[in-house]
């Protein structure tokens, strides 16, 4: 079996729409992403994703941005912002655990900071199953911690939030209720299309806890990268990275140039069910893996400029091209939630509606955490995660001038 590698903007977009080449990033965290949405392939991927998509509606990702997250967002910082000094990162998970439970479909009980922390810990140890394929160390002990927080979630999270919502489809199916009185949530979509899919219960809770994972540890990622860059651009003038906060289109464009620079991975891997033929020529046999380098296509000078290695939010765009490059990927697996991280991604010129623009919940939370004062901390260094091929932060920390949020606005 060989191993080809693409990583010219053309050719990996391309290779990302090209059908006969099969997911292949996660398999050794097959122990959690077997059979989940982003690994599957073919007729099974697109009847899940057709039930899944039921959810990814515009008027949920607008639910979701001006009702559901701003109240999500404003408890968690009462709960955890209690100090002026905090890592941007561990309060990132805070604020999207909260987020992608109420996303997934997993219900917080009695709202405690000790279930808080066992939901938290339990992403954390979830989310080692989408990247245990590059972590350069010994894999047994992880794969172990998996197994324990799989067994934990199921009984202690997920087991109870689907029987309150099989409960709640009963009465729904009875006339008791309405649908609208239903969750808004990929677990109630799933158990409403139980006789569709079809899935085992162990699958049931792979798929929910994926989703639960996928959305905040991506948001976490591009939320530190996204305030690296914002306060290394305006490194010698502080003052004007809080004033973003009053410019949402343009602290938009700051955090899509973020995601076209550090895509939450970096790499797309794909093995040929069939015999193809790259963008180039290059011929692939059926079994050989394609390495898909997102991050250095991101890069291409021919599409993104002569800086295009450069932050720059501020650089002139291709027409057809995203803002954001391929980094929610292609085809197929392009990011189903897209629009929920990101907001709309606007055509070159197009005007911006202020009254239906979708910002995006990393533009969101940004702004609240500018608002209160946030700059990086000066007594503490910020520092990267040095055994993994990913370009992960491992501690960010940060100070906020003013932590009350009625001292902020």
């Amino acid at each position: 079996m060989k191993t080809f590698r693409v990583d010219t903007y053309n050719d990996v977009e391309a290779a990302l729409r090209q059908n006969d080449l099969k997911q292949a990033l996660y398999d050794e965290g097959g122990i959690l992403m077997d059979k989940v949405l982003v690994t599957l392939h073919g007729e099974e991927h697109r009847n899940r994703r057709a039930v899944e998509s039921q959810l990814f509606r515009r008027n949920f990702f607008r639910h979701y941005e001006k009702d559901v997250f701003p109240v999500l967002l404003d408890e968690t910082l009462q709960q955890f912002l209690n100090s002026p000094s905090i890592d941007l990162k561990t309060l990132g998970y805070r604020i999207m655990v909260h987020l992608s439970l109420s996303f997934a479909g997993i219900d917080r009980v009695d709202g405690s900071v000790d279930e808080a922390d066992a939901q938290h810990r339990l992403l954390i140890q979830l989310g080692q199953a989408a990247t245990i394929g590059q972590y350069k160390g010994d894999r047994n002990a992880i794969l172990e911690e998996i197994s324990a927080a799989i067994n934990e979630f199921t009984e202690r999270f997920f087991s109870p939030s689907r029987a309150r919502r099989e409960a709640l489809i009963r009465k729904f199916k009875s006339g008791e209720i309405k649908e609208e009185s239903l969750p808004r949530d990929i677990l109630t979509v799933l158990l409403l299309n139980e006789a569709r899919l079809k899935l085992p219960d162990e699958l049931l809770v792979r798929e929910v806890a994926f989703f639960y994972l996928a959305a905040s540890h991506t948001s976490v990622h591009t939320l530190v990268h996204s305030a690296n860059e914002i306060f290394s651009w305006y490194a010698k003038e502080s003052g004007k990275a809080m004033n973003l906060a009053n410019d949402l289109v343009l602290l938009q464009r700051f955090v899509h140039e973020s995601m076209r620079l550090h895509p939450s991975s970096p790499e797309a891997w794909r093995r040929a069910i069939a015999p193809i033929v790259l963008k180039d020529g290059t011929e692939v046999a059926a079994g050989d893996k394609v390495v898909i380098d997102l991050e250095t296509a991101n890069c291409d000078a021919s599409i993104f400029g002569p800086d295009a290695a450069l932050f720059n939010p501020f650089r002139n765009r291709v027409s057809r091209v995203s803002p954001t490059g391929l980094s929610f990927g292609g085809g197929m697996h392009v990011c189903i939630g897209m629009n929920l991280v990101a907001g709309k991604i606007l055509k070159k010129g197009e005007m911006v509606d202020p009254d239906n623009h979708l910002f995006g919940t990393i533009v969101m939370i940004l702004r609240e955490l500018l608002l209160r004062g946030m700059i990086p901390d000066p007594d503490k260094k910020a520092e990267k995660i040095e055994n993994s091929e990913r370009d992960i932060w491992r501690v960010f920390p940060v100070v906020f001038k003013h932590i009350n949020c009625e001292s902020a606005k």
